[in-house]
């Protein structure tokens, strides 16, 4: 029978030291399987190519684009294109402020079964809509957009638990790393599927609906909270040398006290703004490369169409390696530092980006612009754990990673409207995304502001949930 519960049995006599590491790092590997189970939303770039290729051909009249299957995709417009990525990623971050409450009380299994249930299902579903812009955002967003936010709220915060609070970095790392690394496997099945196959879209999305429910079940039965009275495993220290802040075990507050934080607001403005650079680049990394490069039948043209096809594999990777590397990093270096290096190298990859026209520089940019995205994603959550506390942070993450969720609604939408603006103005095609790349400049400029203005908040005793005793310096007045 499969086991839902979300909590481990208490061992009948104490775990030790290596038994307790063993079993947090198996949660932390199904949590990470959890979240790679889901990366559809990163795949975007490949589905929306088909639906571009197929309206605008339709639209142009080109002989090949003649069949019944490329006429249901006439209804899609240019501006059109990326609501499905932008809606369904803004959902998918709201509804973790649901999810994260409800795995905290219930346990992680029942709710990542249930958001695996949603994405699987949804892609199903969606299949039947494709022909429809706006029945397709609709389907998209009830089932796969509220599925990912329901699986992506739990491994966080349930591996967290069962390791010493020193880890918080490379565990977050690890666990969102996941959730980049999807597209490794679910791109190359599209590729295959729609390119060489020569599948309809709809055939694709049902097959990978499948493959999706088999692989997050799996996972979601074997990510589960640590017992009652579960004690993580201590790490030596020199008591000459003063603890580092992320080493220090921190106060819990409830969400109550987080929504009242300037703090979270801070935070949850970094994700929104920072992370704009790189769901726009993400999402559109493949018409990037097209468009900036002279195309497939442009003077690097066998370079591009070679590159084209592992696109979505090079995104996913770096954001992978960003996430992986920058939690790590922060757990190193403190949190601030990675921020702002992190900050400083996108704002200068974004202003450089509409000088790279050859496909090696285009490459150059999409890894750096993912690397650099990737990292935000695993030193925030790591931030709020140091501090809001673990007892309720899945809600308490939730609040700040709806931003992340704004973040999908301004980026891919700015640069859908540069490139139309460009394309109605008959100007070069070249240009489409230059407007974006400045855009992206100034929001990236308004978050490093926000990054230096946020300090570790205080609180009062009678708001701790937790048996923490607060010292004299970290009690508000």
């Amino acid at each position: 029978m499969f086991d839902l519960s979300g909590t481990a049995h208490a061992p009948a006599q104490p775990w030790t030291d290596a038994e307790k590491k063993s079993k947090g790092w198996r949660v932390l590997l199904f949590g990470v399987l959890s979240n790679f189970s889901i990366g559809i939303l990163y795949t975007w770039s490949n589905l929306k190519d088909i639906l571009e290729y197929r309206s605008v051909n339709y639209a142009s009249g080109v002989a090949k684009a003649v069949d019944a299957a490329d006429r249901l995709y006439k209804e899609w417009d240019v501006s059109q294109l990326s609501l499905p990525y932008a809606v369904g990623g803004f959902i998918s971050a709201a509804i973790v402020l649901i999810a994260g409450p409800m795995q905290d009380k219930i346990g992680p299994a029942k709710v990542i079964f249930w958001g695996i249930l949603m994405v699987g299902g949804g892609a199903i579903l969606c299949s039947f809509v494709t022909h429809s812009p706006l029945w397709f955002t609709v389907v998209f967003t009830l089932t796969i957009g509220n599925g990912i936010g329901f699986v992506y709220a739990c491994p966080r915060a349930a591996a967290m638990k069962w390791f010493h609070p020193s880890k918080k970095g490379l565990v977050n790392g690890l666990v969102v790393a996941g959730f980049g690394l999807g597209a490794l496997w679910l791109a190359p099945l599209e590729i295959y599927f729609l390119k060489t196959l020569n599948w309809s879209l709809e055939l694709t999305l049902q097959v990978l609906g499948v493959l999706i429910l088999i692989l997050g079940t799996i996972a979601a039965l074997n990510v589960k909270n640590p017992p009652p009275g579960y004690h993580y495993p201590e790490i030596p220290h020199d008591s000459s040398k003063p603890l580092k802040e992320n080493m220090k075990k921190p106060a819990s507050v409830g969400m109550a006290t987080v929504a009242k934080s300037p703090q979270a607001w801070m935070l949850f403005f970094v994700y929104a703004f920072y992370c704009s650079a790189g769901a726009m680049v993400i999402s559109n990394a493949s018409d990037i490369m097209r468009v900036q490069s002279g195309g497939e039948n442009g003077p690097y043209g066998a370079t591009v169409k070679s590159l084209l096809g592992i696109m979505v594999l090079v995104a996913s990777l770096s954001n992978a390696t960003g996430r992986s590397l920058g939690g790590m990093l922060s757990d190193k270096i403190g949190r601030k530092p990675v921020y702002w290096i992190i900050h400083s190298v996108q704002a200068a990859n974004m202003f450089m980006f509409h000088f790279y026209t050859t496909p090696a520089l285009i490459f150059m940019g999409v890894v750096i612009t993912c690397v650099a995205y990737g990292t935000v994603m695993s030193t925030t959550p790591s931030l709020v754990a140091d501090y809001w506390g673990l007892k309720a942070y899945g809600a308490n993450y939730a609040i700040v990673y709806t931003g992340w969720g704004l973040s999908l609604m301004i980026g891919p939408n700015i640069s859908s409207w540069s490139k139309k603006q460009v394309l109605l103005s008959g100007a070069d095609i070249s240009t489409s995304y230059h407007f974006a790349y400045y855009a992206a400049i100034g929001l990236i400029a308004i978050s490093a502001v926000l990054v230096y203005l946020v300090k570790k908040p205080k609180f009062k005793q009678s708001e701790i949930i937790d048996d923490y005793i607060l010292s004299p310096e970290e009690t508000r007045a």
